[in-house]
Formats: structure tokens, sequence, C-alpha cells
């Protein structure tokens, strides 16, 4: 099994002091003089000015947060980098892939998923999702999700209030089930927040993006 590194480091401190911190003191923000530096990745991701785009990001289960910057973007596929290296891949918001968290997604079809979501319409779809095991070997599961609208909501942004349609997605598989939510623009329906399943291992993912 891949070791959970609790190094999820928060990217904002690579860019205030140029050294790491890490597992669980790095992201309760206690200052770790023993820390390893960063990625390499990171590191040069960190020194581009202007800043590249952040995300926000937190494992409410967990009690874990910080912030990734985009690596990089190709028709609407996003990768996201941490300061340690472990990565997670959005396609038009919707979380495809996180790897390096210990037991991550390694990639999934949500296709349909997106597709009831970016047009804010409820519906039925199906989704499929791939997991690393404890032997290096790639499980495949299915689930069958219900998609529906859960009303208007605000979320802040920098402390401004920001109106948003609120949609819920409730997947069932053979033997997991898991909800994630979503947070859309009324006008565009781009995702500016969600909350989105890993796996068993972290369970979902909070994100929101930073403005720029």
């Amino acid at each position: 099994m891949i070791r959970f590194a609790l190094r999820f480091a928060v990217l904002t401190l690579l860019l205030a002091c140029g050294e790491a911190k890490d597992d669980a003191d790095l992201l309760r923000g206690t200052l770790n003089p023993n820390a390893p530096r960063f990625h390499p990745r990171a590191n040069a991701l960190a020194s581009i000015r202007p800043i590249p785009p952040r995300l926000e990001v937190a494992f409410p289960a967990s009690d874990l947060s910080g912030v990734m910057l985009l690596e990089t973007s190709r028709a609407g596929t996003e990768t996201w980098l941490t300061a340690d290296g472990a990565t997670i891949t959005l396609k038009d918001g919707m979380l495809t892939s996180a790897k390096g968290f210990g037991s991550g997604l390694a990639a999934s079809d949500v296709e349909q998923s997106l597709a009831l979501v970016l047009s804010a319409q409820a519906g039925r779809a199906e989704r499929f999702h791939s997991f690393l095991n404890g032997n290096d070997e790639i499980e495949l599961h299915a689930y069958l999700c219900e998609i529906s609208p859960r009303g208007r909501e605000e979320i802040f942004v920098q402390g401004l209030a920001v109106p948003v349609l609120k949609f819920e997605e409730d997947c069932f598989g053979a033997d997991q089930k898991f909800s994630n939510r979503y947070w859309l623009h009324p006008g565009t329906h781009e995702i500016l927040q969600s909350s989105q399943w890993t796996g068993d291992f972290l369970g979902n993912l909070f994100m929101k993006s930073v403005p720029e």
C-alpha cells in the first residue's frame, strides 16, 4: 500500500517562505524545521510570475486542508499539484483522479454525470472509477448515480456572497455509496465549488477556486 503522506502541503507556505512542512503539522500551520524540501515540480510552479491559478482544497473527514497550484490545462482538463507532488485531475471541474494521497482515485469515466451537471439538469448517470489497491493492482468499480437540484444558495468568495445553483449526485455501487455536491454559476453553469468523493480512504474532497 502506498504510504499515506500527510505532507499534503499548503502551497501558500511555499510562496511565503520556500520551506516545506510535514505531516499533519504542515496543514495545521505548525512549523516543522526538519521537513524535507518541496517537490521540484512544485518549486518550479511557485517561482512563476504571475502566480498560477490556485485551488482551495480540504479533506473534511481528516481535518486536512491546503492550496493547490494549476500545473497543466488542456481542453477543459486540468492537473493541480500539491507541494509534495500529489495531484488531482479535473475535467470541467469534475474530479477524475486523485493521486499521491495514499489510496486514491486512479482514473474515472464521468462523462454522463458531467453532461447533466453542466447543463443543470436532473437525471440518472453511470460512472466508472479505477482505484489502485494495496497490491498496486487496478480495481474497477461501476456506479449508478442520481443527480438532482437542491435549489439556490450563496457561497462566499473572498468575503463576497455569490449566488449559485446547488446540485447533488448520489451514487450507488455493488459495495460502495457516496454523494457529490456541486455549486454552479447560475448563468454559465461553471462549477465554482464542489465536494467530490475520492474513495473510501479519505472520503470527499472539498474544492473552491481562488480568484486571481
